[in-house]
């Protein structure tokens, strides 16, 4: 059996108590890490809870090795895959299920906290009013990617927000800021000019969501830039239409207007 535990957003506590059970009946334990990012994780502290090695994976583990390095053990016996935030919200997990069902491995998920609930939470946004959302791919030679942009754009047209996850290379060491997101969008606005983004626009910070010291800042692009927007990671919103509610909240607790 092959058993996908999240582990929520910010540290080995975030895992649920029904994941921790999970985990400790099985027979082994692999964690990737390296499609989100958990700035408090410990995986000596989770091992002691777990009481149990835990063997991190890399990239290549999972996405290219996954029926040497993980299905051909769960066909025999009880592995748990640890995974940040919820199991199932990135598609190399629903992948790697499918994979394994086709194998004839039997699967369960325990979910856990996700950024897609929690961002919305954090920033006051109703839920409901969400678009498609978008990667902010870092550019490289040859690569820039305009889909966020154009998921804003479908977004705004509908009068619904947009959340944007900013680009991770936990290998490399790598993770995008906020400030570094917006350039690129600007920089996709100026070679565009379609009216869809500026300096002037409100955007939203979400900052290290699920720890202690998470921060939400909203304000004008052009404030954004210049303001302390807290540790990483961050997590972009392009709010829409705002109801009163969500604007008051703004206010309140996103540093809105001040």
């Amino acid at each position: 059996m092959l058993i996908f535990i999240g582990l929520g957003l910010y540290d080995e506590m975030d895992i649920t108590l029904r994941g921790l059970e999970e985990l400790k009946r099985c027979d082994l334990a692999f964690a990737e890490l390296y499609t989100s990012h958990m700035p408090g994780l410990s995986l000596e502290r989770l091992e002691r809870l777990a009481g149990k090695k835990i063997k991190l994976l890399s990239r290549r583990d999972v996405e290219e090795r996954a029926e040497e390095v993980i299905l051909k053990l769960a066909k025999q016996k009880r592995v748990a895959l640890l995974v940040a935030g919820d199991p199932m919200v990135s598609t190399t997990h629903a992948a790697l299920r499918l994979e394994a069902k086709r194998h004839g491995i039997a699967t369960r998920v325990v979910h856990s906290a996700s950024i897609l609930s929690a961002a919305p939470s954090l920033s006051g946004l109703h839920n409901y009013k969400f678009g498609r959302s978008a990667t902010v791919a870092k550019p490289e030679a040859g690569f820039f990617p305009e889909t966020p942009y154009d998921v804003i754009k479908e977004n705004l047209s509908r009068g619904l927000h947009t959340l944007l996850f900013l680009d991770i290379k936990a290998e490399e060491g790598y993770m995008m800021s906020a400030k570094e997101a917006l350039e690129i969008l600007l920089t996709i606005e100026k070679k565009r000019g379609e009216g869809v983004i500026g300096r002037d626009t409100l955007a939203i910070v979400v900052s290290a969501a699920g720890a202690p010291d998470a921060k939400v800042t909203a304000g004008k692009i052009k404030e954004l830039l210049k303001a302390e927007l807290g540790a990483l990671p961050h997590t972009l919103i392009i709010p829409g239409e705002l109801h009163f509610l969500e604007e008051e909240y703004l206010r309140e607790f996103a540093l809105l207007g001040e």
